[in-house]
């Protein structure tokens, strides 16, 4: 038996289209997707409506991610606290492209599960861990470990990191799939993984591929994304095609110089001006 673990997909379809075509290619017609199937990326109804045709197709069970839960929240909230901008334009870009459809299936599908198949292991899959779906389980880290103390199963696998790879503790295991939409490492190759049941015990195999990136970048434009997310929209696409992530470290010193200059740094009104210098300081130019 052979199951296919995709996650982190961020609306990436051309990156999904290829990672599926390999995978029925390989005869595999079960999936197994852990969540983070839109945003960052344009046109997220491209991505949903493969995934809405496979599950008509063929055996798929779907866990919920953190970008989901800010669009349901988003909803629910009123749609309020999201701007155009580097901040949030690329979130508020994605809400307004999603359907009804996208949001009942959002709210309709799990953020954690245990799966059994006869004459093989049982094992949990989640999208961040068991207890928080924005929770990051990095390899070797100690909430990996006391993720790993307390599952009730052998195996725990997972997403969120957008890191591939298997962790081992007390006996019991962590399997990352990577992240098909958005991978680190690999030069930006799309990542996920095939789970291997032989002998009644799982066995994991990591596969990366490349894709037509050209693709998504043109998407950008056609989209509109680059001017309602400009600075946000350069630091996707520097990681789909380097595999090198800095969102996160200019995001926080873009904040510290707003800081420094204005007194405060609220999200997600920072100006542009800070992403922009942010940017530059990390010597990443503008695709």
């Amino acid at each position: 038996m052979k199951i296919a673990v995709l996650s982190d997909i961020h609306s990436n379809y051309a990156a999904l289209e290829e990672c599926l075509e390999y995978a029925l290619s390989k005869g595999i017609e079960y999936f197994l997707f852990l969540g983070d199937y839109i945003s960052d990326i344009p046109y997220p109804q491209r991505s949903m409506l493969m995934l809405y045709d496979l599950s008509e197709k063929y055996k798929c069970w779907f866990i919920r991610g953190n970008r989901e839960e800010y669009m349901t929240d988003y909803r629910l909230n009123g749609e309020k606290g999201w701007i155009n901008g580097s901040c949030s334009g690329s979130l508020l870009y994605t809400y307004n492209n999603l359907t009804n459809r996208d949001f009942e299936f959002f709210k309709n599908i799990p953020n954690k599960l245990s799966i059994s198949i006869p004459e093989y292991p049982s094992f949990n899959c989640c999208h961040g861990s068991m207890n928080f779906t924005r929770e990051l389980l990095n390899i070797n880290s100690e909430n990996a470990k006391k993720a790993l103390e307390c599952l009730e199963t052998d195996t725990l696998i997972c997403g969120h990191t957008h890191v591939q790879g298997t962790f081992e503790y007390m006996g019991k295991r962590l399997i990352n799939p990577g992240s098909v939409g958005i991978p680190w490492y690999y030069d930006g190759k799309a990542q996920f993984a095939i789970i291997h049941g032989t002998k009644g015990e799982w066995h994991e195999e990591y596969i990366q591929l490349d894709y037509d990136r050209d693709k998504i970048l043109k998407a950008y434009e056609t989209s509109g994304l680059n001017e309602l997310a400009p600075m946000w929209s350069v630091l996707i696409k520097e990681a789909i095609m380097t595999g090198r992530d800095s969102t996160y470290k200019v995001l926080a010193r873009a904040m510290e110089m707003c800081r420094e200059e204005t007194g405060e740094a609220n999200w997600p009104y920072i100006p542009e001006k800070y992403w922009e210098t942010a940017i530059a300081e990390q010597g990443i130019s503008k695709i």
